[in-house]
């Protein structure tokens, strides 16, 4: 058995614009975004650099080659592609792209892209770097099973066609007697691309279930409490906030599908091969439909949700109103009482009498605002509204 390279990736979607601001950094040091100089340098630094060189092609990319003999491609689109000669181990080799990966490209990335629209927590922690992709000669059917076994796999797929077989499982994809380095490094990419995408779309489906989870579990209440409704209200917003941007991103992904697809080599791969990769194009395409409907779903019920809390609150802020009316009212009328009923007249105000008659209508106004406004904090508003929004949103 001969192993060519070995690959790992990543997608996130990005544009020739981002490519530009990337190559800028990686080639000069600097950014069009207010960075310090040292920081640009040191962070660049740890890149390890040999060569950078940008590239033209059915996709824009840069290729950086590493002082540790790590190179990598960066698409427009997005797409990341490191790839290494083995020296012997596995293990070790992926580890060193890995660590190369995590502790200098990826601090290189975040950095020039720390600014701008800011990302929702449930979106902070979605890189990934899996499948391990290796690209291999003559080998046996018991040296695909040592591979598979020495990362603790099982196969779960094989697809064979023209002496070319791709054997898969969760974190492992094996492409074995490919002999053109170009369709070896194709179907790598396309590899990465799908399980990227795919991971896209399922974490969206995760915090889909999330916020209407978190709907559920207001509705349910039954009612709620007035000091709470401004609790639940900044959650609420919170969620839409990261529906937004989520929804953009979803949006964003069907041209990124139409892209790849159009780019992939399949004149030069075998029929049976190519059929592997259409039924997934059309697999995303499907599945990336499915997210965008039930991401509507998930964006007019969180609507109808904080349109329910927006009538409480708009009701909670009327009735504290009346509170003051009251309390106004309360005074004026001990006013009245003082000068008409009993037949006296207020004290000077800068007297001493003046200024504990001044007090005393102060302290009772505070005391009637305390306890109206204690009432209405613990009033309990009824959420059986709630169940209507289903409804609403159909």
């Amino acid at each position: 058995m001969i192993i060519k390279k070995i690959y790992i990736g990543g997608w996130f979607q990005r544009t020739t614009l981002h490519l530009s601001e990337i190559w800028d950094f990686f080639k000069y040091k600097k950014s069009l975004i207010d960075f310090s100089e040292e920081d640009l340098k040191n962070t660049q630094s740890k890149l390890n650099i040999k060569d950078l060189s940008r590239e033209s092609g059915p996709l824009e990319y840069i290729f950086v080659s590493t002082l540790g003999g790590i190179n990598y491609r960066i698409y427009e689109d997005g797409l990341m592609i490191f790839e290494k000669e083995t020296q012997g181990d596995l293990r070790n080799d992926f580890e060193i792209i890995k660590d190369y990966y995590d502790q200098n490209f990826s601090k290189a990335i975040s950095l020039i892209f720390s600014k701008g629209a800011p990302v929702p927590k449930e979106l902070a922690d979605i890189k990934s770097i899996f499948p391990y992709i290796l690209i291999i000669e003559d080998g046996s059917d018991k040296d695909i099973d040592n591979i598979f076994s020495l990362f603790k796999e099982e196969i779960h797929g094989e697809v064979m066609g023209d002496g070319i077989t791709v054997y898969r499982s969760e974190q492992v994809i094996v492409i074995n007697g490919v002999h053109d380095e170009e369709i070896a490094r194709s179907i790598a990419e396309t590899q990465v691309f799908f399980r990227e995408f795919k991971a896209q779309l399922h974490r969206y489906l995760g915090i889909h279930r999330l916020v209407w989870e978190k709907i559920d579990d207001i509705k349910d209440r039954g009612e709620i409490k007035g000091s709470k409704i401004d609790v639940f209200m900044s959650e609420l917003w919170g969620y839409q906030k990261t529906i937004n941007l989520i929804e953009a991103r979803i949006n964003q992904m069907g041209v990124y599908l139409r892209t790849r697809q159009k780019v992939f080599n399949f004149d030069k791969i075998d029929p049976k091969i190519v059929s592997l990769f259409q039924f997934k194009f059309e697999t995303l395409v499907d599945t990336h439909e499915y997210i965008k409907y039930l991401w509507t779903m998930t964006k007019n019920y969180l609507d109808s949700a904080i349109g329910i809390f927006v009538e409480l609150q708009n009701k909670s802020t009327k009735e504290a109103l009346s509170s003051l009316q009251l309390v106004t009212i309360v005074n004026v009328l001990g006013i009245l009482a003082n000068t008409y009923l009993l037949k006296q007249k207020f004290p000077p105000l800068f007297t001493y009498s003046g200024s504990l008659y001044i007090v005393a209508f102060l302290i009772l106004a505070v005391v009637i605002n305390f306890i109206i406004a204690f009432i209405y904090r613990n009033k309990k508003y009824s959420l059986k509204k709630m169940s209507d929004i289903v409804k609403n949103i159909k």
